[in-house]
């Protein structure tokens, strides 16, 4: 596959639980999908208005789904994972001008209910995520560790559905940021313990987040449904759901409703 990763990237993945930058688009392909997604939050009233709709938005509008099934995307993950793969979910982390808000540090295997832990989330810039922008920032070899206990604080300022904070000892000064350019991604593993502090730029930190599993990966918090983006699914452990036929239409409004409905289930259970 053209876009997979070389032998060095990939093991700096499997030693530190993360892989960063990677571009995956130009200049012109970022500034037309921010345009993009910035138009849907205009079409349903606004930045709050339209963050409900936000999760998922593949299931909703094409130039979404074209992200998530770009090669230059998938076939690095094809690398780490093998290669039939599905997307499980897509969702955003933005976080505005001055914005006081951070993302606790956290592993997200604690509440995806997926197993094995055969996952990877790539996290698209669609602005620049540098150091004044609250880039992720991660405990490297942290994917080899435990799966902790996490304390819910449900923090106002905590961009985390609840504010869920990792009960182990962090070493800031032994982190590693991971700033990106807008079209660059990380890559990182489901148990890497990650986290990023507020936005003190002058432009919004917008993050698109694809979250990608191997076809023998299960929910263990019940029914739930994903995309084949490579490969064959000969395990079936989730309802394949296809792309939109047309932007916004009634079926497809449908299905977005059920799999976000499911997927909130699933990360608040």
């Amino acid at each position: 596959m053209k876009f997979q990763l070389t032998e060095e990237q990939l093991a700096s993945y499997q030693r530190d639980g993360y892989l960063s930058p990677l571009t995956v688009y130009d200049q012109e392909e970022t500034k037309r999908l921010r345009q993009e997604f910035e138009n849907f939050e205009r079409r349903f009233g606004g930045k709050e208005k339209a963050a409900p709709l936000r999760a998922d938005l593949h299931l909703l509008q094409n130039w979404a789904w074209d992200v998530v099934t770009n090669p230059r995307i998938v076939h690095p993950i094809t690398s780490i994972l093998g290669p039939n793969i599905l997307l499980w979910s897509t969702n955003w982390f933005i976080k505005e001008s001055g914005d006081s808000k951070i993302v606790s540090f956290h592993q997200d295997a604690n509440y995806w209910g997926l197993a094995p832990h055969d996952v990877a989330t790539a996290w698209l810039a669609l602005s620049d995520a540098h150091e004044d922008s609250g880039p992720m920032s991660f405990v490297p070899g942290s994917h080899q560790e435990d799966l902790y206990a996490h304390t819910n604080t449900f923090a106002e300022n905590n961009l985390l559905s609840r504010g869920q904070e990792v009960n182990r000892t962090i070493d800031e000064s032994a982190c590693q940021s991971a700033p990106l350019d807008s079209g660059q991604i990380s890559i990182h593993h489901i148990r890497a313990i990650h986290g990023s502090g507020p936005n003190l730029s002058k432009d919004r930190r917008i993050g698109m987040v694809l979250r990608y599993c191997a076809t023998h990966v299960r929910q263990t918090k019940g029914e739930d449904t994903a995309i084949l983006v490579s490969g064959s699914d000969d395990f079936g452990h989730f309802q394949l759901l296809e792309k939109p036929d047309r932007d916004f239409g009634e079926k497809e409004t449908a299905a977005h409703k059920d799999a976000v409905t499911k997927l909130g289930h699933i990360i608040m259970s």
